[in-house]
């Protein structure tokens, strides 16, 4: 059985921390608190990175929704376009699945 659990959106921003960007998402994403963590490079940078993690200007922000979101993928496209009315520059985004219960994407660090 296959099931919608999550979202990776992958974002362009530059000159910005992880906090605050973790911010702007959180605001502009409608999934409220269901941002589970920041990756830069494969670095995870939020909730709890180091701030001595060089960081480029290419984000995965992985949401995994608490069971309300299950099987609604049209709020995922509702999230994209109010991210980027709030100039959010989400250049790639991929569901995440479980199939029978077992994840069907990557785990990031510290997951």
């Amino acid at each position: 059985m296959k099931k919608l659990v999550g979202v990776d959106f992958f974002v362009n921003a530059r000159d910005v921390s992880p906090s605050v960007l973790a911010e702007r998402i959180h605001q502009a994403s409608g999934f409220g608190k269901q941002l589970s963590m920041i990756t830069n490079r494969g670095v995870k940078v939020w909730p709890g990175g180091m701030p001595e993690t060089f960081c480029v200007d290419h984000w995965r922000c992985r949401f995994l929704f608490d069971g309300t979101m299950e099987g609604n993928g049209w709020m995922i496209g509702q999230s994209m376009a109010k991210m980027a009315q709030e100039g959010i520059d989400i250049v790639k985004s991929e569901n995440l699945y479980t199939f029978d219960g077992e994840p069907g994407f990557s785990m990031g660090q510290g997951q």
